[in-house]
């Protein structure tokens, strides 16, 4: 009986383990690099998203339904707001710091019907002080689970320098910009390319961390600008692209 209890505490404490591991390589691979570039910049996070793309068997309404159950978004909080047609189910949410919405399609942007599969995209913005990213992703990732196939997550973050005034001096967000160039460098990242935008940088770089795509004949999976606004100096960081407003 010692010795079945002992084999079964040492299951447990195994189990305890690799699933500390699995959430700490989740948040070296994903979590890190958003951090280091925040430390960089001494900024602070003012906003965060993700935008994840999937397809399933299930019908549209059944598993929009399903996800804004499993994500927790059925709160008395949260208004829900929901609109149907023949070929599509969506979920529109907003509360407090939250917004976004669950859409089911059974047809692409072209018109043409996915075969026995319909595409699922769950889109969510938050406001807040903290990068929430690898938590907001886990918690999708579980959501969906075995019920989604050929799943692609599109993340943003934006934060606002902690040091930014009114205006900032261009030499200052080149010198903020060859930083965060100089640690994607150190992590390995390759095809790095800066170009210049109206009131600031914006910089892609293939760090293979991310879901990639192709932009000029070479891969990138991270995408970030550097702006400067009369209300401060902001970072705008996505992948593999950004994928809101700056």
């Amino acid at each position: 009986m010692k010795k079945k209890s002992i084999a079964l505490l040492c299951i447990v404490l195994c189990l305890i383990i690799l699933q500390i591991n699995i959430k700490f390589t989740n948040a070296q691979e994903e979590g890190n690099l958003f951090d280091q570039i925040l430390l960089q910049t001494k900024s602070k996070t003012v906003e965060y998203g993700l935008k994840a793309s999937f397809k399933t068997v299930e019908e549209p309404k059944i598993i929009c339904n399903y996800l804004i159950q499993s994500l927790d978004l059925n709160s008395k909080n949260i208004k829900l707001n929901r609109s149907k047609d023949e070929d599509s189910y969506c979920i529109e949410f907003t509360g407090k710091n939250i917004e976004g919405y669950i859409q089911g399609l059974k047809y692409d942007n072209q018109g043409l019907k996915y075969d026995n599969e319909n595409d699922i995209t769950i889109n969510i913005s938050r406001v807040g002080n903290k990068n929430g990213l690898v938590s907001l992703k886990n918690k999708i990732r579980t959501g969906i689970g075995s019920r989604g196939k050929d799943i692609k997550y599109y993340q943003y973050l934006k934060a606002k320098s902690e040091d930014s005034k009114s205006y900032v001096k261009i030499k200052d967000i080149y010198r903020a910009n060859n930083g965060i160039i100089k640690l994607l460098k150190l992590g390995g990242a390759i095809n790095i390319d800066t170009v210049s935008l109206n009131n600031g940088l914006s910089t892609i770089a293939y760090t293979k961390r991310y879901d990639e795509k192709v932009t000029n004949n070479k891969l990138i999976d991270f995408n970030y600008a550097i702006c400067n606004y009369s209300s401060g100096t902001y970072i705008i960081i996505g992948t593999p692209e950004i994928i809101i407003t700056y």
